[in-house]
């Protein structure tokens, strides 16, 4: 019995070490326009700590991506939310405007 279990441990052994790994798959992630926005929201609030996150809209346009996200912030032991727009060009990806803007 122990040689049976011996012999299957080393079967699969094998088996799972063949499976071929390829880490050049990359995609482009929402998360990277996301990270933009808290970097800029924390510019601002600079002692505040992200609760949460939402992406409200995006809007695309010829050259122009504009993408908006709502923060809910804590400073001290308050709460409160935030508004992130951030204007870039579709094509370069570079910045063009962010607006921060608190929530009424």
């Amino acid at each position: 019995m122990k040689k049976w279990i011996l012999f299957t441990a080393i079967l699969f052994g094998l088996t799972t070490s063949t499976v071929p790994f390829t880490p050049g798959v990359q995609a482009v992630s929402q998360k990277t326009w996301e990270d933009v926005a808290v970097k800029e929201t924390k510019k601002r609030y600079p002692l505040s700590q992200v609760l949460f996150s939402q992406k409200i809209w995006d809007k695309k346009k010829k050259d122009i991506t504009v993408k908006q996200y709502r923060f809910t912030l804590r400073e001290g032991m308050q709460d409160f939310s935030v508004y992130t727009t951030i204007t870039f060009d579709s094509s370069s990806g570079e910045i063009k405007k962010v607006q921060v803007i608190p929530e009424a």
